[in-house]
Formats: structure tokens, sequence, C-alpha cells
């Protein structure tokens, strides 16, 4: 009897072999449909309920709270019904600091193209010099680039200063605007 040909298939051990070029463009556009799709739902629901400059910046309606249950009547009321001022607001704040560390914009724009680059090789992997570097090996050296970048770019500072930046814009506006005559009628109804 003669032995069955036998012809050895690449496989990788992590996730029981390589996906075919077809699987693997599926895989990377429903990806991209997902963070396409995060993106339209972010802005159909969130950003949908854009109120008016005039009506944000409304002087008549800005006043100092009277006690502490007056603040968290306005917290309430203007945390939800300015919610997508507020998250233009912390948007416009995280572009800003990404603008002014040019170095933290950097790491980010290199972590994403590298992801970018990576996800383009073949399952065969990619040659540099004597050596083939598999996708997996590759994304090992970027996160040890990145860390490193990241590091060198007080990415934690700066995510400290996001954060008390946009309490402070967001929760002070919160706090000195008025609520509403539409507030007054459904706390009646």
């Amino acid at each position: 009897m003669a032995a069955p040909a036998y012809t050895p298939v690449a496989t990788n051990p992590f996730t029981g072999g390589f996906p075919s070029s077809d699987e693997a463009s599926a895989v990377a556009s429903s990806a991209a449909n997902f963070g396409l799709g995060y993106l339209q739902k972010l802005r159909e629901e969130r950003l949908s309920s854009l109120r008016p400059v005039g009506e944000f910046f409304d002087r008549n309606r800005f006043s100092m709270p009277s006690g502490f249950a007056n603040v968290t009547s306005r917290f309430n009321y203007n945390l939800n019904y300015f919610q997508g001022n507020y998250l233009l607001m912390f948007l416009a704040i995280t572009a800003y600091s990404l603008i002014t560390n040019l170095l933290l914009m950097f790491s980010v724009a290199f972590v994403i193209g590298g992801m970018y680059f990576i996800n383009r090789i073949p399952p065969e992997g990619v040659r540099i010099g004597p050596n083939t570097y598999q996708a997996g090996q590759l994304k090992t050296i970027l996160i040890g680039i990145s860390v490193v970048l990241f590091f060198f770019s007080s990415t934690i500072g700066t995510v400290f200063w996001i954060v008390g930046a946009s309490a402070v814009t967001i929760l002070g506006h919160a706090a000195v605007m008025q609520e509403g005559v539409e507030g007054e009628f459904a706390s009646v109804v």
C-alpha cells in the first residue's frame, strides 16, 4: 500500500491555523465596520442632542447656587440636558492636549500606524534581513516600543490633566447654569 500524500500546512498553535486571505479580509472589514458603527452610533445618540451655543452660554441663566441641594439638582438636570455639548467639550480638551503634546501625538500615530501595517502582513510573515518575523512577534516589538514612547510623552499626566480640566469645566458649567423652565414642568407632571 502506498502511503497517502502528505502536505504540511503552516499552522499557528495559538489560533489553530492561519486564516485564508478571504477570511482575513472579512475579519478586517468587520473590525473596521465595528469602529465606524460605533462612531455612527455615537453621532446619532450623543451628538444629536447638541444644544445651540446661545442656549449653552445663556448669560441670563448663570447664577451661583444657593446650596448643596440646588447644586445636585442642577447637576442632574444639566448633565443630562447638555450631554452632547459636554461630550464635545471633552473631545475638544482631549484634542487640545494631543496638539500641545507633540510627542504624545507622535506616539499615538506610531501605534495606530504600526497596527495598521502589522495587520497587513501575510500569514507567512515578513522578512527583515536574515530573519522572518510573524505578526505576533512584531506586535510584541510594537508594544515594547510603545510603552517607552508613552512613558516619555507623559501619558499618565496628560490623562489626569484631561480628566481634571474636563471635570472642572463641565461640572463648573453644570453647577452655575440654572435649570430650564422645561425642567420645572417635568417635575410637576
